[in-house]
């Protein structure tokens, strides 16, 4: 992983990979790729959404099954 802050101000910037689950930040990097193609970007952001919330990407899950299965 690169180490240049991406996203200066992020909440995550104090922070590395390894602080969090590693399960969270493969599902946070998988989410985020639909939004950049650069990895570290990915991680960054998952990052700072994992300061934030440490089941983000669990909770971001379940929320897109319910919505999806609403709509059928």
């Amino acid at each position: 992983m690169g180490t240049q802050d991406k996203i200066p101000g992020g909440l995550g910037d104090k922070r590395s990979p390894q602080d969090f689950d590693p399960k969270q930040i493969a599902k946070g990097v998988k989410v985020e790729m639909e939004h950049t193609d650069d990895p570290d970007l990915a991680r960054e952001i998952a990052m700072d959404h994992l300061t934030e919330d440490p089941d983000y990407y669990t909770k971001l899950e379940k929320v897109e099954k319910h919505a999806y299965t609403y709509r059928r």
